[in-house]
């Protein structure tokens, strides 16, 4: 007759590919012909199974859990296992639970392996040696997997895993478990190396609007507006643009262990690109905290006049009075962020603001904002651009008192000079403005190009380019005086 009254079985297995759950079935069956030969009773309730879970890394086990509970509750005096390893595999869960099974008297019967009294010392001392048998044997096997996985990325393989906005090239099938529906599914499998072309189009695009002071919710807005679905063919959120624009794969990098390895997988950006968003992104000083974005253009930007103290505009609506019966129309005014002492019609200030941006950007020495006068050789490279500039208008000159000169020569050489002094230009820029105002002041229409950019853009732009002061209108309703907003450039190395 057995000595065990009250048992319990316990199945585990780590990964359950197919979902049919039929290795915890196969372990159940062994344990079952052990209770049956040994003649342990055990009843429905206190059959434990854990599929497809690990017990290496010590995560949650329900099944284990309630286990331990009838343990506590002394509803268990013997605990059936295919072998030790499924009960434990990591040092610290082992140890508790061989304290808890000794305290409570219950042993441990294996299917493939010894019988386990963990009330003597002789019990405990071979669960411990069996159980760290089991920890080498999974530690061992995490090295080779390590070791594996190092050799992949100094190789330069890509990574593997979900596809990546702007590669992955389709190349087959493969079946999956889902997990919702406990159903096998065939997924599709991506050759991560390939570039998807429209995709990297709007990469490249990201990255060099939010280098030109455009937000993440801004750009996730304006894939949203043009219906560009992410990857899993959703809109686009501020945390999906944000995780993108960090990811190292973009510039052709694999981040391993904290350090980067070159890929073997064409770049979409340089990366000295990744690098100045990543800065961007993390920079302590940016606004990250959630709350509504920027709606107009001088909120948070533009200065009181009146406290003349650095304070800035916020922005509210105001007109909910009736008149004549008729609710009148709300407006948008700009008031002082600490007193009720400013509030000016915003409209009017707005298009006195972009009016004069607008006519800077389109001057013919609109590229001198772009200057970093704070360059130690600048003055050497403003010589080397202007004589340049004189090479070319020199060469025009040439070709249009030439009756016989070749126009293909001529495109050629102008093509040159326009290089070296592109060359020259980007040389003396200012990295900060470089990246906020040469694609506008470069267009062939610059003020077409502003209207067209989208707020927070503007903003950027603004905000390296002038100051704005919003000085105490004239009392009543009185046409919009100019002279009550004051418009200063700012200079250039506070770009």
């Amino acid at each position: 007759m057995t000595r065990f009254r009250k048992g319990a079985i316990y199945t585990r297995i780590s990964k359950d590919r197919t979902g049919e759950e039929l290795g915890v079935q196969r372990q159940g069956e062994d344990n079952n012909a052990l209770a049956t030969a040994r003649g342990i009773p055990v009843d429905d309730a206190h059959r434990y199974v854990d599929n497809d879970l690990s017990a290496t890394k010590g995560g949650k086990r329900p099944g284990y859990a309630a286990l331990m509970e009838a343990v506590e509750r002394g509803e268990v005096d013997v605990i059936i296992v295919w072998m030790l390893g499924r009960l434990w595999r990591n040092r610290r869960e082992r140890a508790e639970g061989i304290e808890k099974l000794r305290k409570h008297g219950v042993s441990v019967l294996c299917a493939k392996g010894p019988e386990l009294d963990l009330t003597t010392a002789a019990g405990r001392l071979l669960a411990g040696l069996l159980g760290e048998v089991d920890t080498h044997e999974v530690e061992q096997k995490s090295e080779r997997e390590q070791r594996a996985m190092r050799q992949r990325v100094e190789q330069g393989k890509a990574p593997g895993g979900p596809r990546c906005f702007g590669y992955g090239v389709q190349t087959g099938t493969k079946k999956k478990l889902d997990q919702k529906t406990g159903q096998e599914i065939e997924v599709p499998v991506y050759d991560m190396t390939k570039v998807v072309p429209d995709e990297a189009r709007e990469v490249k695009a990201a990255f060099n609007q939010l280098l030109a002071g455009a937000s993440v919710s801004g750009i996730a807005r304006g894939l949203n507006e043009r219906n560009i679905p992410n990857r899993n063919g959703k809109a686009w959120s501020h945390n999906s643009v944000r995780g993108m624009l960090l990811n190292e794969h973009y510039a052709g990098l694999r981040e391993y262990h904290g350090d980067l390895y070159p890929g073997v997988w064409p770049a979409i950006v340089s990366e000295d690109t990744w690098r100045a968003a990543k800065a961007v992104l993390l920079d302590e000083g940016r606004k990250t905290s959630p709350g509504p974005a920027r709606r107009w253009l001088l909120s948070g930007i533009a200065l009181c006049g009146i406290c003349d103290d650095g304070t800035t505009v916020t922005s509210a609506y105001r007109g909910k009075s009736k008149t004549k019966g008729r609710e009148s129309e709300m407006e948008r005014i700009y008031r002082c962020r600490d007193s009720k002492h400013l509030a000016r019609l915003a409209e009017p200030i707005d298009f006195m603001v972009e009016e004069y941006v607008t006519g800077r950007l389109a001057r013919p020495d609109a590229v001198e904002l772009l200057v970093d006068d704070d360059q130690p050789n600048i003055g050497e490279l403003r010589a080397q651009a202007l004589a340049l500039r004189g090479r070319l208008d020199a060469l025009a000159a040439e070709f249009a008192e030439d009756d016989d000169a070749e126009p293909r020569e001529f495109r050629e050489a102008s093509r040159r000079l326009r290089e070296r002094i592109a060359e020259v230009e980007a040389k003396m820029a200012h990295p900060q403005r470089a990246r906020v105002l040469a694609d506008v002041i470069t267009a062939e229409d610059p003020s077409a190009t502003w209207y067209d950019l989208p707020l927070d853009r503007k903003r950027a732009a603004l905000d390296v380019l002038v100051t704005v002061t919003i000085l105490r209108g004239k009392a009543g309703r009185r046409p919009f005086d100019e002279a009550t907003v004051r418009i200063e450039p700012k200079k250039r190395d506070q770009g």
